[in-house]
């Protein structure tokens, strides 16, 4: 099997006393797509651009662990909202 040229889209989302929020990440290419907000919003979209797609799966891992310690946690259930 070759290299990976994207990463699934993965969706996380976060929820005490004050917010329900989601963050949802995948790269494709040398490209990241971060989309984030409150639940229930389209949320926004932001758009990275790296030197490689290496770089790109190397940075989408590294915001994964970072979100799991801010204590975001995996959505296994709602597939349907990671558009």
């Amino acid at each position: 099997m070759g290299k990976r040229s994207k990463t699934p889209k993965t969706r996380f989302e976060y929820k005490d006393a004050k917010s329900h929020k989601f963050w949802q990440i995948e790269s494709i290419g040398s490209l990241i797509n971060i989309r984030y907000g409150k639940v229930g919003t389209d949320g926004q979209l932001i758009i990275k651009k790296t030197k490689s797609t290496d770089a790109a799966i190397a940075e989408v891992e590294k915001s994964i662990k970072s979100k799991i310690k801010k204590g975001y946690k995996k959505n296994w259930k709602n597939k349907t909202q990671l558009n």
